[in-house]
């Protein structure tokens, strides 16, 4: 066996198999220890490069330094490393997929439990140390529900790690048997795929970059994606048990009112009353309910959005005042203008800013911007300081009749109908997760580009 082998049968599945329950301390280091793979091969062909992110926070992002030293980002490098090597399936298909989110990677790694785990741990470096961009597309509040962990359970595992390896290691190891081998088998490999890179096998591996890239475009998309079907089809399923509902609603409030304008008895009139109230009540759900199930149909105009802001404003203000909660509406918006219906983003917005306002509690705060998206939208960013979003409430925050806060304090109609009116407008409503800060949720809106002449008919 030649030393070259050495690696390959080190790196053997766990006992168990590779679907164990959860990953083997020994199996997921060695994932983890082998995931700047790509990087690795950066810097046995230009060591300068490889560091140079490490040491300049201005350095060019990680896949442009790739790109220029091998002609490929980190995990294309990584997945042809680990074909020309022979590395076993749940190393090699972990290795070159780190980038993607769990929901995608699920579909190509031969072993879910130990990815997550790998990931999460890379991830977790990358934030707290220096970024190498091997987990750019990675999902954490994705990783920590199926890890069953939270951020005061990684603060805890962190500083036991950080403890136990307080002690560093030697910088030479005076026994020539235990030089790593990693650095002169890349350069080995990058040497050999410039001399002898066969077409067809270049070929193969560029169509799977094509693949991997496609996987993650999917996974990108994926939560988005079922969030609109599932909020598309609870709106048919509300529109038509709204108009069931309605009709007997209204016979039953009708008659309760006949009944108790000829009532002579005072404590039958008390119950028709209550009869009355609850039917109103229900009434009035109901026509909530039809608003985000079957909107009126959007009359767009040219619209400030800095007028949009205001408006905003003016309406919460009472309640932010109410709650001891700071209003702040930044500036950025002069000059930008955009088409939709004004009744209906405006109440978007304000049902965005009140959860926020609800949120953030006393003393909080909740700030309202506007920022240009692209060239054809403009994005309105809604930030508050309230404790964020659990696992539970982020997969469920846009459902109907879903609340966060405790039972009768909101009907929970608030964001599914900003999202349908923010739809219907061509624009969305969605959470923008944001490391280590505010909850932040996006309203995006079609951007009004051609001057439109006022309609003077209606003076």
């Amino acid at each position: 066996m030649s030393r070259a082998d050495g690696p390959r049968r080190a790196l053997r599945p766990p006992p168990g198999g590779p679907h164990a329950p959860r990953a083997p301390d020994r199996t997921a280091c060695v994932l983890a220890a082998l995931a700047p793979l790509g990087w690795f091969a950066v810097a046995a062909v230009d060591a300068g490069a490889a560091a140079e992110p490490l040491h300049d926070p201005q350095a060019p992002p990680a896949a442009t330094v790739q790109a220029a030293v091998w002609g490929y980002d980190q995990n294309a490098i990584a997945r042809r490393l680990a074909h020309r090597w022979r590395f076993p399936d749940w190393l090699a298909s972990a290795l070159g997929n780190l980038n993607l989110p769990l929901a995608a990677a699920r579909f190509v790694v031969a072993d879910p439990d130990l990815f997550a785990v790998a990931q999460l741990a890379v991830l977790e470096t990358e934030r707290r140390t220096h970024t190498l961009g091997l987990t750019d597309g990675a999902d954490r509040p994705a990783l920590l529900a199926a890890l069953k962990l939270d951020d005061a359970a990684l603060d805890e595992l962190w500083t036991r790690v950080v403890g136990a390896s307080a002690e560093p290691a030697p910088a030479l190891d005076p026994n020539p048997h235990k030089v790593p081998l990693v650095a002169n088998l890349l350069k080995m490999a990058a040497e050999c795929r410039r001399r002898n890179g066969a077409a067809l096998v270049l070929r193969l591996e560029e169509r799977l970059d094509h693949l991997h890239a496609a996987v993650a475009r999917v996974g990108d998309g994926a939560d988005q994606r079922t969030r609109d079907a599932k909020l598309a089809a609870l709106a048919e399923l509300a529109a038509g048990a709204g108009h069931e509902i309605n009709n007997p609603l209204a016979v039953i409030s009708g008659n309760a009112q006949r009944l108790f304008r000829t009532e002579p008895e005072p404590e039958r009139g008390e119950v028709l009353q209550t009869i009355i109230r609850q039917s109103q009540r229900i009434a009035g759900i109901l026509r909530d309910l039809m608003q985000f199930a079957r909107p009126p149909q959007p009359k767009p105009h040219r619209t400030a959005a800095a007028d949009l802001l205001a408006a905003v404003r003016t309406d919460l203000a009472p309640l932010a005042a109410e709650k001891g909660v700071r209003l702040e509406v930044s500036g950025g918006a002069v000059g930008t203008f955009v088409r939709c219906d004004y009744a209906q983003i405006k109440h978007a917005l304000v049902a965005v800013a009140r959860n926020g306002i609800e949120a953030a509690g006393a003393e909080g705060w909740v700030r309202l911007g506007c920022t240009d998206g692209d060239d054809e939208s403009v994005t309105f960013t809604i930030e508050d300081s309230g404790p964020g979003l659990s696992a539970e409430s982020l997969e469920h925050c846009f459902d109907p009749f879903y609340c966060g806060r405790a039972a009768g304090r909101g009907r929970g109609l608030g964001l599914p109908t900003a999202w349908q009116f923010a739809r219907q407008n061509g624009g969305d409503v969605r959470h923008e997760p944001v490391a280590d800060g505010p909850t932040r949720f996006v309203v995006t809106v079609p951007r009004s580009i051609t001057l439109e002449f006022v309609d003077r008919q209606s003076a």
